[in-house]
């Protein structure tokens, strides 16, 4: 119990390293300016619908109560509880490849240029995945430290924040001068390492009293 709660924070915190693609739009929004023929207004409304996205967690947080709400106060992971997390990532991960991997399809011309208004729909598909993720792994470590919320919680939201700049690393390393191959990337990274690590992050709440040395 004690080491897998652990393992859950480690896979936590690796989903949250990659969840952070928000932050990097400047690094794409050249291309997708210039492939679908847009003016700054039209690229900053775009961009507008990728803030919408990463800041309303509205619908990560009542998908998550409305399968789990039987089992609101339980302590240990029921099946339910487990089966909503998973649920809640695995709707961030479909919104988080079909957000970017459409984005990628017209950019590269694979699609036709589709109506801003759609374009900017796929764009706060891939933000608004963030938001299910992070809401999964608040809840694993608010879950798993009760008596350290906050702590966790901050640990949870400071890699999401670092996650930007990892990703940033990423580009300059193996994708730069490439904004197009990074953008299909965004697609596939922060899927597969979300599909590969959920089924780790589960609440397994156990005695808090020697944790604290460990979260700080």
């Amino acid at each position: 119990m004690e080491n897998s709660k652990w393992i859950a924070t480690v896979a936590c915190i690796w989903i949250q390293c990659s969840a952070g693609a928000s932050y990097t739009f400047g690094l794409y929004s050249a291309a997708l300016k210039s492939s679908q023929g847009y003016d700054q207004s039209t690229l900053d409304t775009v961009s507008v619908f990728k803030d919408i996205g990463a800041n309303i967690g509205v619908l990560s947080g009542l998908l998550y109560d409305a399968v789990t709400d039987n089992h609101r106060g339980s302590f240990p992971c029921s099946s339910r509880v487990c089966s909503g997390l998973l649920l809640v990532y695995l709707v961030g991960a479909v919104q988080c490849f079909a957000g970017y991997f459409l984005m990628w399809l017209s950019i590269t011309g694979v699609i036709d240029r589709p109506h801003v208004l759609l374009m900017c729909l796929f764009m706060f598909m891939a933000a608004h995945a963030q938001t299910f993720f992070n809401t999964a792994n608040v809840v694993v470590a608010v879950r798993n430290f009760p008596d350290y919320g906050g702590t966790s919680v901050g640990i949870m939201k400071g890699f999401l924040g670092l996650s930007g700049a990892i990703l940033i690393q990423i580009y300059q390393i193996l994708f730069d001068g490439k904004p197009t191959t990074f953008l299909l990337m965004l697609a596939v990274f922060p899927t597969l390492v979300s599909v590969a690590l959920m089924s780790l992050a589960h609440a397994n709440p156990s005695n808090t009293t020697n944790d604290k040395p460990h979260l700080k």
